[in-house]
């Protein structure tokens, strides 16, 4: 049945009403995409990432931030941390991804450690995060011939 002001998003599925569609140009008509699925989807592009990938990550690290150890109400609350030397543009290229950060390890501690001169960088616990990222180890493991 189709209901007048009702569309069906095709990431999720759900049908919903359109003010939860965001409009696709001046005719008006909206997204093929609601808000939430949109914003997802432009979130892992900007990082060239599937969710499958991100859901991998979360899994390597408990559910947990990569630094802290914080747990995630849910991997759409995580960021994405990626190595902004690699790609200096707006886009990532995805290999330079490292993990998955709350907000106060990715806004509050990491970007300012990076930006220490390398003798002043002596916290071990981010030292470890940057040598060797949850996203590093994944990526090497997801690469390893299985063994069969």
């Amino acid at each position: 049945m189709i209901q007048l002001g009702v569309v069906e998003c095709l990431h999720c599925r759900e049908h919903k009403p359109v003010s939860e569609y965001s409009r696709l140009n001046a005719s008006g008509a909206p997204r093929p995409y609601c808000k939430p699925c949109n914003a997802e989807r432009v979130r892992l592009g900007h990082y060239n990432l599937t969710k499958e990938s991100v859901g991998l990550l979360l899994l390597l690290q408990e559910g947990k931030c990569a630094i802290c150890g914080a747990p995630s109400p849910d991997e759409g609350a995580m960021h994405i941390d990626h190595d902004h030397a690699c790609c200096p543009g707006k886009r990532s290229c995805g290999a330079c991804v490292r993990g998955l950060l709350c907000n106060r390890c990715n806004f509050g501690g990491l970007g300012w450690y990076e930006g220490l001169p390398p003798e002043l960088r002596t916290f071990e616990l981010l030292n470890r995060y940057l040598s060797d990222p949850p996203a590093k180890r994944l990526r090497a493991e997801r690469s390893r011939p299985s063994a069969a």
